[in-house]
């Protein structure tokens, strides 16, 4: 079997935190349909916010898997973070509907 480059594993990765934070995102939007009409569109709101802030890491990851070897070392960091805060964003929310 070939060995997997950085940019392979780094790639794969991402791939599997954003799948946690697309569930994390559903799981939101349910238990936000059980909160109150007021609460709940305020949690629309923000879910929409993370729904946005996903999209544009996962478009990020493409144009990573694209950069050149000098540029995706920069962008690798950026990604990284932006997962990491995209990720406490989902907890964060989540543990206020509950």
């Amino acid at each position: 079997m070939a060995r997997m480059t950085q940019i392979e594993k780094f790639k794969a990765k991402a791939s599997i935190q954003m799948d946690h934070i697309k569930a994390g995102l559903l799981e939101l939007r349910a238990k936000a349909k059980e909160a109150k009409l007021d609460a709940r569109q305020e949690f629309d709101k923000g879910i929409e916010k993370l729904e946005k802030a996903q999209a544009d890491v996962k478009c990020k990851l493409e144009d990573w898997a694209k950069a050149g070897q000098d540029a995706a070392g920069d962008m690798k960091k950026s990604i990284s973070r932006e997962l990491k805060s995209l990720r406490k964003s989902v907890k964060k929310a989540y543990k206020s509907l509950i």
